[in-house]
C-alpha cells in the first residue's frame, strides 16, 4: 500500500526561496533539543523527516554549513544566503534530509512531534517526556 503524500508550499523569511515539498499524510516531526540545534537556532527546533526527492529546491543556491554531530557523523545545514533562514538539514548517520518545520506556509498538517536529544541538553525550565513538552 502506497503512503498518501501531501503537497505543501514553503519558503524562507525573505521570500528568496519558495518551493514545494511532499510530506507524508502524517509527517514524522521531531523537536530536537541537542546542543547543536540549541546553538544554531537559540532553542529547540522542530524538523520534519523527508522522503527521498521530497523537496523541490535547488540546494546549490543555498548556503551550507557542515559539522560533526554528537555521534561524529557529518551534519550539513542548508540556509538562505540572504536572510539566513534555516531550510534543510542532512544527517549522514541516518542518510536523511529534514525540513525545518517553521518554513512551511501552513503548519496545520503537523499534529504531533517526538522530543529527541533532550536528556542532557534541554532547558531546565522545561518538563519533557518522550512525547510531550510542558513549560
Amino acid at each position: 500500500m502506497e503512503k498518501k503524500m501531501i503537497d505543501k508550499t514553503a519558503g524562507c523569511f525573505c521570500g528568496e526561496h519558495k518551493f514545494n515539498v511532499l510530506l507524508d499524510e502524517k509527517p514524522r516531526v521531531f523537536n530536537c533539543h541537542c546542543i547543536d540545534c540549541r546553538k544554531k537556532i537559540g532553542g529547540i527546533i522542530s524538523i520534519i523527516q523527508l522522503r527521498e526527492n521530497a523537496v523541490d529546491i535547488d540546494k546549490s543556491k543555498l548556503g551550507t554549513y557542515e559539522h560533526s554531530g554528537g555521534s561524529g557523523n557529518k551534519i550539513k545545514k542548508f540556509f538562505c544566503k540572504k536572510c539566513a533562514a534555516p531550510i534543510l538539514t542532512y544527517v549522514s548517520k541516518w542518510d536523511k534530509f529534514y525540513l525545518y518545520a517553521g518554513i512551511l506556509d501552513d503548519v496545520s498538517i503537523l499534529k504531533s512531534a517526538y522530543n529527541i536529544f533532550y536528556e542532557d541538553s534541554h532547558f531546565p525550565f522545561m518538563e519533557i517526556s518522550e512525547r510531550e513538552l510542558k513549560t
